[in-house]
């Protein structure tokens, strides 16, 4: 493996471990392919807040009697559940991967140089 393509793996994988580890007791961890959906709760009067609404945003389910989360983008947000009269419904440490078949690109800026 191309040390630019370990690079560019270990970026993406170490800001989930640091995070994970900072979360809160009871965070459910949840993984997401990116343009897929997730179902997260049916009570009625519920809401979901996410921290990161790039890499996923909640939206109510095809025949709208749920709520689920959809991946934007990989990457890593908390996520948390408020049913209704305002009681704790759960909070998800959120991971958005790759869809299979899709490769992580990196760029290198281009060089400048002085005279």
């Amino acid at each position: 493996m191309r040390p630019a393509t370990i690079l560019a793996l270990l970026a993406f994988v170490a800001p989930d471990a640091s995070a994970g580890e900072s979360d809160p007791p009871g965070t459910v961890p949840l993984v997401i392919e990116v343009g897929k959906t997730a179902p997260l709760t049916q009570e009625p009067g519920a809401n979901i807040l996410c921290d990161d609404l790039a890499v996923v945003a909640p939206e109510y389910s095809a025949d709208g009697n749920a709520l689920v989360l959809r991946a934007f983008k990989p990457g890593s947000t908390l996520c948390g559940i408020w049913l209704g009269g305002q009681k704790p419904g759960g909070l998800y440490r959120v991971r958005v991967v790759p869809a299979p078949g899709t490769h992580l690109m990196t760029v290198q800026a281009p060089v400048r140089v002085q005279s």
